[in-house]
């Protein structure tokens, strides 16, 4: 079996798991936490994501990015690096929300996570979908459109790290628009500085070291320290 063929594979069930989650939540639809979520569970939503992830898939292999299993004792760094940074941003993100105690600008609730058990498949679905969509799609594809077609595979490196920095603001835009809406001028001048934005950037360091499979594992990593762990077992200690 080829390489191209096992990433294929994992590929297909990663969208595979997808669907199968979409599915149990539409037949057992949670209660979100979080305006839009219940979006991101519909089935065209869903579908949609996947087809970006295949086109992503592709500008990947054209871009002649790591592929997964392609090495052995890369894939095995690869996982020990995207489970501990992931880990470790976790205890950041607790850290700091206990320091500050600042809630994501779109929760509907005063604890921003899913309970046990509801939040082990949540979080795993919210952790393949972001990464579809964020790195194999907006980084891949637009990182291949402008490598490849606009400028003829010059800049190659120039242009991975102003894509990769371009796509990682889009998990703190909804801090960026909290900060406007408030008039705080310094909290939006600050945003690009917060370990949110930087963790994305790292993901996409991943991408390109180690391949699209990378990425997923560092954020399933942070979400069981996170959102399953400390959203599961903490609400008690802070939330009355």
């Amino acid at each position: 079996m080829s390489r191209s063929q096992r990433s294929t594979i994992v590929f297909f069930f990663t969208c595979t798991l997808l669907l199968g989650l979409t599915l149990l939540f539409d037949l057992y639809p949670p209660e979100f936490t979080a305006r839009g979520q219940e979006a991101a569970f519909a089935w065209p939503v869903a579908l949609s994501v996947i087809v970006i992830g295949a086109l992503g898939l592709l500008a990947e292999r054209a871009l002649g990015f790591p592929t997964p299993f392609e090495d052995a004792r890369r894939e095995r760094t690869g996982i020990v690096w995207s489970t501990v940074t992931g880990g470790a941003y976790g205890l950041i993100t607790i850290g700091a929300y206990i320091y500050f105690r600042q809630n994501h600008p779109l929760a509907t609730s005063e604890w921003a996570h899913l309970p046990l058990p509801w939040s082990i498949p949540f979080y795993v679905y919210g952790a393949i979908f972001l990464e579809f969509l964020l790195r194999l799609g907006a980084l891949c594809i637009v990182f291949w459109l402008l490598h490849v077609m606009i400028f003829r595979g010059r800049f190659r490196s120039g242009l991975f790290w102003f894509v990769n920095c371009f796509v990682a603001l889009y998990e703190i835009l909804p801090y960026v628009q909290e900060n406007l809406d408030r008039g705080n001028w310094l909290g939006v001048l600050a945003t690009p500085i917060d370990p949110l934005y930087w963790s994305n950037v790292f993901e996409g360091l991943l991408l390109l070291r180690f391949g699209w499979l990378a990425p997923i594992i560092f954020r399933i990593s942070f979400y069981i320290v996170w959102h399953i762990l400390f959203g599961g077992l903490a609400q008690q200690y802070f939330v009355p």
